[in-house]
């Protein structure tokens, strides 16, 4: 009985000193490894930049490509989840169309404003509307041209120039491009299909002419000599010449407008023809003169 007692005592003991040393060792069921809770905890989503972020990296990229910081500029564009477009196809070797670009304005007037624009730009929307006083504050003075630029990550852009010039060639580009600027979500060929409708224009020319390659290859011959020039973004603007990237306020383009007004003045008092003062002008002012002058996109510097 004696032995019996002994043993169950020795039994206990050994039953106790093996469940203190699991429990020391960190096996107990109530106990979490750290490294287990690192494995298994889901990772921290990590947040997609937000407009101001997105605004800040676009301003260092133009830093770095030397663009003007005071203007605002859109050079890159959220996609849509909408169906990419159709594009119609331009055939390697298609000359761009030489229809004459819109205008308005003398063409004797001594300051030729050039609009550089891209009908998906939200910013190009914003300088275009604030524009519409410049001919009534420069009558006879200033002749304003209107420039494509269709940036190709925006997927509605070509298409819309496509279209506005085939407007033109009905005598409506202006009221087109207002349209389209109107309400840029519409953009479709369905929507501008719509718009040359409601203008009342000649269906079946419209048509024809939309699907012109020709028209598509002038707009995107004027974006490439935009870039060349150093029109990075968009809007773009040309005095005479000098070169603005983006939008500040119409009073700044006010101000450029009265300055090229007063150089001109200079030059044509010496007895120089209004060509030779602008074509003068453009050399002073821009390092890639010769690739603006007589081209698709500065050909109305060199009239007259």
């Amino acid at each position: 009985m004696k032995n019996i007692i002994i043993a169950l005592v020795v039994l206990v003991v050994g039953v106790a000193a093996f469940f203190a040393g699991r429990m020391s060792d960190g096996d107990s069921p109530g106990k979490t490894e750290p490294a287990a809770v690192a494995e298994s905890a889901p990772a921290a989503p990590v947040p997609s930049p937000g407009p101001a972020q997105a605004a800040q990296a676009q301003a260092q990229a133009q830093a770095q490509a030397g663009m003007p910081q005071r203007a605002e500029v859109f050079p890159v564009s959220p996609m849509s989840d909408r169906p990419v477009p159709r594009q119609i196809a331009i055939p390697a070797g298609t000359k761009p169309a030489r229809d004459a670009s819109a205008s308005k304005g003398s063409k004797d007037a001594p300051v030729v404003f050039i609009e550089i624009s891209d009908f998906q730009c939200p910013v190009c929307k914003r300088a275009h509307n604030e524009l519409a006083p410049l001919l009534t504050d420069f009558p006879d003075q200033v002749r304003y041209v209107f420039k494509h630029n269709p940036l190709e990550m925006h997927r509605d852009a070509l298409n819309a120039s496509a279209a506005s010039l085939a407007a033109g060639r009905q005598g409506r580009f202006w009221e087109y491009a207002d349209a389209l600027f109107a309400d840029q979500r519409a953009l479709s060929e369905p929507d501008l299909m719509a718009i040359a409708q409601r203008l009342k224009l000649d269906m079946k020319r419209f048509k024809a002419d939309y699907e012109d390659p020709a028209l598509r290859q002038r707009a995107k011959t004027e974006g490439d000599i935009a870039m060349a020039i150093g029109a990075r973004g968009t809007p773009a603007f040309l005095v005479n010449g000098r070169l603005q990237v983006g939008w500040a306020s119409y009073a700044a383009v006010r101000q450029q407008v009265e300055q090229e007004l007063a150089a001109m003045a200079a030059l044509t008092s010496t007895g120089k023809t209004l060509r030779q003062a602008r074509e003068e002008r453009v050399r002073t002012m821009l390092p890639e003169a010769e690739k603006l002058l007589n081209t698709p996109l500065g050909i109305e510097l060199t009239e007259r």
